[in-house]
């Protein structure tokens, strides 16, 4: 339950990050804030059955969590996606939506029970899937460990 309740939270946390920008849409003349998801993009649509449109978002994934001795962590994977025709500069917004993301971030690492962990990784793939712009942030979040209760009991 511990990871879908991060995913929850992170949302919860950047929606208001997101709700400044207003990026150009994969439809003409729509103008929005990237839409928070968790998880996957849904099913694609044709542009004219878009709504709303598929572009921009911002995909929250869950990938892995680790429990070890001294605490518990969890891998998460936050995607930008942006749309521009502009072969020379398109990429720019994905890479502005991650980095407010990032910068949010790290002026609160704290969110619920949850802390967000250095390293933090940002990525612009050298592959793109033109018009649409991706980039990539990875972190690293403590998440609240579950400890044995009773004890080790000998003879039961």
């Amino acid at each position: 339950m511990t990871p879908l309740i991060l995913i929850d939270k992170l949302i919860e946390f950047i929606k208001p990050v997101m709700a400044e920008f207003e990026l150009q849409s994969n439809v003409p003349g729509v103008l929005k804030a990237p839409q928070v998801i968790p998880g996957y993009l849904g099913e694609k649509k044709p542009i004219k059955e878009q709504d709303p449109p598929d572009f921009p978002y911002v995909i929250i994934r869950y990938l892995e969590d680790e429990d070890v001795n001294t605490g518990a962590t969890a891998k998460v994977r936050i995607y930008a996606g942006t749309y521009s025709e502009d072969t020379q500069d398109g990429w720019r917004d994905a890479v502005n939506v991650i980095t407010k993301i990032k910068t949010a971030l790290k002026r609160r690492s704290y969110f619920g029970p949850f802390k967000v962990e250095y390293p933090i990784k940002t990525e612009l793939p050298e592959e793109q899937p033109y018009p649409e712009w991706v980039a990539v942030l990875n972190l690293t979040v403590t998440i609240p460990q579950v400890y044995e209760e009773g004890g080790y009991q000998v003879g039961i």
